[in-house]
C-alpha cells in the first residue's frame, strides 16, 4: 500500500513533463546582420532574408556519411505530414565542407526539403558564421568533423533554443510546432 501512493503523482509528473510547454530564450548567438554567404542558387546573399516563423540552422556537409543525413531525415520526419508547419519553416544548412562544395551541390542535396536553403563561402566567412553560433569544424586525419546541433531562430537570426542532433523526431516535432505559435 506504501508504495500505491506514490503511483498517481509519479505518472502525473510524467505526463506533465511529456507536455510541458518548451521554454525559449533569445540567447546571444545567432547570424549577424553582416554576414553574407553564398546561397545554393549562386547568389551572394545574407541568410537572414531567408527566415520565416520557425528557422532552423544546421551545420553540415553533402558527403557527410553519418550525422548529417540522419539529422535531416529526423527534421523531415517531424515535419512530413504537417504542411502548415513547412509553410512557416525555413532550414539553413551551412556547408562546413568549403574547400569541396558548390551552391550546385546543396542544390542537389536539399531539393527534398522545399523549406530548406543551403549555404557555403569561404573558409573566413563560415569561420565567422560559425562563431556567432559558438560552433565549429576541422579536419582531423583527413576527416571533417562539426557541430551537431540544431539551431532554432527566431525571426530575427537569434537563437532561442538549442536540439541535438540526437534528439528524437518527437522532440523536434514539438519544438517546431511550439516555436510556431
Amino acid at each position: 500500500m506504501k508504495n500505491r501512493r506514490w503511483a498517481l503523482p509519479l505518472v502525473l509528473l510524467f505526463v506533465a513533463a511529456c507536455n510541458s510547454k518548451l521554454r525559449f530564450q533569445e540567447l546571444p548567438l545567432g547570424l549577424k546582420a553582416d554576414t553574407v554567404l553564398v546561397s545554393h542558387d549562386g547568389q551572394r546573399t545574407n541568410p537572414k532574408q531567408f527566415l520565416k516563423e520557425v528557422n532552423l540552422l544546421f551545420f553540415g556537409y553533402t558527403r557527410c556519411p553519418d550525422f548529417c543525413p540522419m539529422t535531416l531525415h529526423k527534421i523531415h520526419s517531424a515535419v512530413a505530414n504537417d504542411n502548415e508547419l513547412q509553410q512557416k519553416l525555413a532550414l539553413l544548412f551551412i556547408s562546413v565542407d568549403h574547400a569541396n562544395e558548390k551552391p550546385a551541390d546543396l542544390a542537389t542535396y536539399l531539393r527534398v526539403f522545399p523549406y530548406a536553403r543551403g549555404f557555403t563561402g569561404s573558409r573566413e566567412e563560415i569561420a565567422a558564421v560559425e562563431k556567432a553560433f559558438g560552433a565549429y569544424s576541422k579536419t582531423e586525419q583527413g576527416k571533417l568533423s562539426h557541430s551537431l546541433y540544431l539551431y532554432l531562430l527566431n525571426r530575427e537570426g537569434k537563437v532561442i533554443y538549442l536540439l541535438r542532433h540526437d534528439d528524437n523526431v518527437a522532440k523536434i516535432r514539438e519544438a517546431l510546432r511550439q516555436a510556431a505559435l
